[in-house]
């Protein structure tokens, strides 16, 4: 039997994917030249009236909810057996009292680390590992709405006695719990809402977490505006990642 290795399998998923959406844009226009063509044949009937007000609405509804998906960004998703740098990645589900037993997170955790590699890590030669993930019972970190304003301030102050040091630390609240703000990082943690998980917030964090600062480069992962276009590192982040992912591995290598 012929072996398939793990990146072809991670390849073959994201294609099939993309062939799904093509099939729905193509739907889509296929749809949209039919309306054209009964709007040519059937100009004076009620029918096009309909198709105008309802239907066509409709499908340009669709289109949209379509282009926000990661697959907007138009990019070949990229996966490599054996990164040259790796990092430990730990998980942490914020949680209440009340909701502790009764989790309302529903991540794919394998899947969000594909998502991270395919699209922004490993075309850079790094690869982040899911070493653990966990709940945290914090009622002040669960709920940020009445830290509005001071939310970076709040979130570093509770996350302090529960970070790993020889990790990347991705804590993650409900998006409800946390107005104006889609995520945070700094010091080898980051914050991010369940809402955002696979969007290009969770790497300009992750940036964050890694020494990174913001900057007006067109296309960039570290820029504020345009954030479904943000789609890379440039060579001087890389080497800036790299380099603290050799210090948390040296640290990590040291407490063995």
């Amino acid at each position: 039997m012929t072996n398939i290795s793990k990146t072809s399998v991670h390849l073959m998923m994201y294609r099939i994917n993309q062939n799904q959406n093509v099939f729905k844009n193509y739907s889509n226009k296929n749809l949209i030249n039919y309306l054209c063509y009964l709007h040519r044949f059937l100009s004076s009937s009620i029918l096009i009236k309909l198709c105008k007000l309802v239907v066509l609405p409709m499908v340009l509804f669709l289109s949209c909810s379509i282009d926000d998906r990661v697959d907007s960004l138009r990019i070949e998703p990229i996966f490599i057996e054996n990164p040259a740098r790796s990092v430990k990645v730990a998980i942490i589900y914020v949680e209440s009292d009340e909701t502790l037993s009764k989790s309302s997170y529903d991540l794919d955790e394998a899947k969000f680390i594909d998502y991270l590699n395919g699209y922004y890590f490993h075309r850079l030669n790094i690869g982040l590992e899911l070493e653990t993930s966990k709940s945290l019972v914090n009622e002040d970190l669960y709920d940020l709405r009445d830290n509005e304003g001071s939310e970076s301030t709040t979130f570093f102050k509770q996350s302090q006695g529960s970070y790993e040091k020889n990790k990347i630390n991705i804590y993650i609240i409900k998006r409800c719990n946390m107005t104006g703000i889609a995520g945070i990082g700094r010091n080898q943690r980051v914050l991010l809402t369940d809402e955002n998980m696979f969007t290009s917030t969770s790497p300009h964090e992750i940036g964050h977490a890694l020494g990174l600062f913001h900057t007006h480069e067109p296309r960039n992962i570290m820029n504020t505006k345009d954030k479904k276009m943000r789609v890379y590192f440039n060579k001087n982040q890389e080497e800036i990642i790299k380099r603290k992912i050799d210090e948390i591995n040296l640290r990590d290598s040291s407490n063995n």
